[in-house]
C-alpha cells in the first residue's frame, strides 16, 4: 500500500538539489532569509543584504527613518502565483518576524527593537521591518 504521506522538508531539498532545480549554494541564500546577516553603522542596524550607503544617503536626505525602509522587506511576490498568495504572504512574514526578533535580540542583546509585519491592502505588499527602539 502507498503513503500519500508528505515528505520531510530535508527530503524535499534533497530531492530539489540532486535534480538540480537548486544549487546546493541556495542554501545559504534561505539561511540569510531566514537568520539574516546584520550590520551596524551609526548605532543603525540593517539588514546586510538591504543596505547600500546610496540608500542610507537618501534616508538621511529625505529625514525618513532609515532602518524602517532599508530593513522592509517586503514578500507577497514570492506568492504571486498562488491562488491563496494573500493567505501565504501573511503566514511567511509573520513567522519572519518571530525568526528576526530571535536573531536581533541574539546578536544585540543591548538594544531593543520592534520587528513589525506591515502590510498594505491597497497595494497588495506584505512584508515585514525593524528598527530600532529607545
Amino acid at each position: 500500500m502507498m503513503s500519500n504521506k508528505k515528505p520531510t522538508v530535508y527530503t524535499t531539498v534533497f530531492w530539489l538539489i540532486q535534480e538540480h532545480k537548486i544549487e546546493p549554494e541556495a542554501l545559504f541564500d534561505f539561511q540569510e532569509l531566514f537568520w539574516p546577516s546584520f550590520i551596524e553603522i551609526d548605532n543603525y542596524v540593517f539588514l546586510k543584504e538591504n543596505f547600500s550607503e546610496e540608500k542610507y544617503k537618501k534616508c538621511n536626505q529625505q529625514e525618513t527613518d532609515p532602518e524602517y525602509w532599508i530593513n522592509l522587506l517586503t514578500i507577497d511576490e514570492y506568492f504571486s502565483e498562488l491562488s491563496d498568495w494573500r493567505e501565504k504572504s501573511i503566514s511567511f512574514a509573520k513567522s519572519l518576524v518571530s525568526i528576526w526578533n530571535a536573531k536581533l535580540k541574539q546578536e544585540f542583546p543591548k538594544k531593543k527593537f520592534s520587528v513589525q509585519f506591515v502590510h498594505s491592502d491597497d497595494v497588495g505588499d506584505y512584508g515585514l521591518t525593524f528598527f530600532s527602539v529607545i
